[in-house]
């Protein structure tokens, strides 16, 4: 059986993180956030110079699963959504989000807590939350703004709309590029080389001063997320809203 995350590290001390669950799409479900954190660990003993992240061929990440949600709304589990985005922004190493495939609400969040992102032309990527009745998590009310703009952000997150990577490029967004889905890795690893190449003390430094903007946002957003969230997940239709959504799925 495929475990749902694999790690290699290269020879240039570049680490790639896979997100291969093919059956289920790379949802977030617990065996796959806990598989996900267990993994970052053992990536972060190895030290890489820089890490690139990916998805399968046709789906970077879809977010949150069904039965996790129905949890929520039913008030068994608390939300603790920040956990996978604060590993990725306190990383000592940078971060290249590399999202051939679509890309949606958690799964867009791995590439706002990145360094360095690359979308594809042809797929989608949208901050989906509000579709399944609920309020956007893991830090993406104040990181999505940097990513494409407070008003786009603003309306991808009030209509739940999902955006072909060749729209957001239209659009202006603020990613390093958004390309044909078939030079996205290329395109990644050669990012990748290029910072591997260098010190990596001083990439460590330099790593750590541009995420403190990112860090001090995520603490703005726990603030306001969570208040969010517990009002939201408690609202009795939104348990309606998320059985809905995934009936013909």
């Amino acid at each position: 059986m495929t475990k749902p995350i694999d790690w290699d590290l290269d020879d240039k001390k570049i680490a790639t993180l896979r997100m291969q669950d093919t059956e289920n799409k790379n949802v977030f479900s617990h065996a796959f956030v806990e598989a996900f954190l267990a993994t970052f660990d053992e990536i972060e003993e190895a030290e890489p110079r820089v890490l690139v992240i990916r998805g399968l061929d046709d789906v970077f990440s879809g977010g949150a699963d069904r039965e996790s949600l129905m949890e929520l709304a039913a008030g068994k589990i608390v939300v603790r959504d920040l956990v996978l985005s604060e590993r990725l922004i306190h990383a000592r190493f940078p971060i290249i989000a590399a999202m051939e495939g679509h890309a949606m609400g958690g799964g867009l969040v791995i590439g706002l807590c990145s360094d360095i992102v690359l979308m594809a032309n042809e797929s989608r990527y949208g901050a989906v939350f509000i579709n399944m009745g609920f309020t956007p998590g893991m830090g993406t009310t104040t990181l999505l703004p940097l990513l494409v703009g407070p008003y786009l952000a603003s309306e991808m997150m009030m209509t739940g709309r999902r955006y072909r990577g060749k729209e957001l490029k239209g659009l202006g967004v603020h990613v390093n590029d958004i390309l044909p889905k078939a030079e996205v890795l290329p395109k990644a690893r050669d990012l990748a080389l290029q910072i591997a190449e260098k010190n990596p003390k001083s990439i460590a430094l330099l790593k750590a001063a541009l995420s403190t903007p990112k860090k001090k946002l995520l603490i703005d957003a726990r603030a306001q997320e969570d208040l969010m969230h517990h009002l939201s997940f408690g609202f009795p239709e939104t348990k309606a809203i998320i059985h809905e959504f995934y009936a013909g799925k």
